[in-house]
């Protein structure tokens, strides 16, 4: 569908009007897309859907194959969090607020999610689901190469500070073995 063809009405939610001028800037922010141009980001913006939840609503549950979106937060926050081997307890991953995008493994995979991430407060989300992307590239391959390659660029990032803070804490658990070794009162 093209541009033009598309509905520029803006969005509505209980608490805001959000226009699509509105959602390009936080979909181009330091927290999201930012190797998006603004026109790119207009374009984007009409393929995603609004969404209104609730403070505790999970967006996305940790190990879901059927979870194939991303979502841009407009307003609100979420945490995203994992599981721990004891099903009651988990780890607090970050916090999302305004601008965050989360989920964009999921929407080019469609693979297990590898976290859950809850509603903290009443939100407002952008939705991208895998059939909107889909029809994004074949409308505009130059626009949705763009949206990819930024997506990607998230993911590495993501996957850099995964392997960083992974290192980190290997380096403390092999200065704690080498403590427990050394130091007989330990045991």
């Amino acid at each position: 569908m093209r541009q033009e063809e598309r509905d520029p009405a803006p969005w509505l939610s209980t608490h805001r009007r959000w226009s699509l001028e509105d959602v390009a800037n936080l979909l181009t922010s330091k927290t999201a897309l930012t190797e998006l141009t603004m026109e790119q980001a207009l374009y984007t913006v009409q393929f995603l859907t609004p969404r209104r939840v609730k403070e505790g609503h999970v967006l996305i549950r940790e190990g879901t194959t059927n979870a194939d979106f991303m979502l841009l937060v407009l307003q609100g926050e979420a945490i995203v969090e994992n599981e721990l081997t004891n099903a009651n307890d988990s780890i607090v991953l970050t916090v999302l607020g305004p601008g965050s995008l989360v989920g964009e493994q999921g929407v080019l995979d469609g693979q297990p999610r590898s976290a859950s991430v809850t509603a903290v407060t009443d939100m407002d989300l952008a939705v991208l689901d895998r059939a909107a992307l889909s029809r994004l590239l074949t409308g505009r391959p130059d626009i949705g190469c763009s949206l990819l390659a930024a997506i990607l660029t998230r993911v590495s990032e993501r996957l850099r500070l995964t392997t960083q803070r992974l290192r980190t804490l290997t380096a403390i658990n092999h200065s704690l073995h080498e403590t427990m070794e050394n130091d007989p009162g330990l045991d």
